[in-house]
């Protein structure tokens, strides 16, 4: 992992690696359309060695919801063998509550999340816990307009879960804000939060049990490849769980290094953090 070693290709890297977690958005796509060079990339890595590839994503919506989102966006089923989603295992969480009476921050569209659990949407004054998919409305909200209601929330000492714990994502040619900015704003007034996604290990838990399914044996950590562009949650995960990652620096951090190798370094550094390589956007 120490090798922090810029590439130009997956190829490069590719056959010391016997599994592959790849993170989607901003990976794979970037919100409005497809990465037609990570597609390659993830499809020539299965087809040249024959290895499986699990998507992880902080995303807040079941596997299934992901899949045909992907499939909208350009992105076929055979650059992948599974998803796990952040949405995943808030679904097993809500399902291990049991009839949970649930105060939901997040736009309509985001309710699939519950599908398949057994749960009453009610004001907070009656909830036994806060979930937050996302902004009402982040086309025209920030985090900091949340901030008085999140204070009368805190009175009530409802544990908030995020379903996606993404600051920011990229939609289009621009970044907007995720559950994750959300969470930080809660947790910053003194409101408690469980996060279940990236870097957390809930959802490493549930992708390498994918993953070593598909391998038809248990993977060492040693033999798993992650990539990803986001430093907190990507780059943060893996090196939690002693994986190899590969980062991605054209993501949501491309601001900021400018594509300079030096700044990599620096902010690697900064943030305490190891890649074993960088790349600008994936492909082979």
């Amino acid at each position: 992992m120490k090798q922090q070693s810029p590439i130009t290709g997956l190829g490069q890297i590719a056959d010391q690696f016997n599994g592959i977690l790849c993170d989607v958005w901003g990976v794979l796509h970037n919100g409005v359309s497809a990465f037609p060079p990570a597609i390659e990339a993830l499809e020539t890595y299965k087809a040249r060695y024959g290895r499986p590839i699990v998507l992880i994503t902080n995303a807040p919506r079941p596997a299934k919801e992901i899949a045909e989102h992907l499939r909208s966006l350009g992105v076929p089923e055979t650059c992948y063998d599974s998803i796990v989603s952040s949405g995943d295992v808030v679904q097993a969480d809500l399902r291990a509550m049991e009839h949970a009476k649930v105060y939901h921050i997040g736009p309509e569209k985001n309710h699939n999340l519950f599908h398949g659990s057994s749960f009453d949407f009610v004001a907070p004054e009656a909830a036994d816990v806060i979930v937050c998919s996302g902004l009402n409305d982040r086309r025209v909200e920030e985090p900091e307009d949340y901030r008085s209601h999140f204070e009368e929330l805190l009175k009530l000492d409802l544990a908030l879960i995020c379903a996606n714990p993404d600051i920011v994502a990229e939609q289009g040619d621009k970044l907007v804000w995720c559950a994750g900015a959300l969470a930080k704003l809660y947790e910053e007034i003194g409101g408690r939060i469980i996060i279940t996604g990236k870097p957390h290990h809930p959802i490493y838990d549930m992708a390498r049990s994918k993953l070593n399914a598909h391998a038809g044996r248990v993977l060492e950590k040693s033999e798993i490849l992650a990539i990803g562009d986001g430093l907190p949650t990507d780059i943060k995960g893996a090196n939690a769980q002693g994986i190899s990652a590969l980062f991605l620096t054209g993501g949501i951090h491309a601001a900021d290094l400018s594509g300079s190798t030096e700044a990599v370094g620096t902010m690697l550094r900064n943030e305490g953090l190891e890649v074993h390589s960088f790349m600008d956007r994936l492909n082979w």
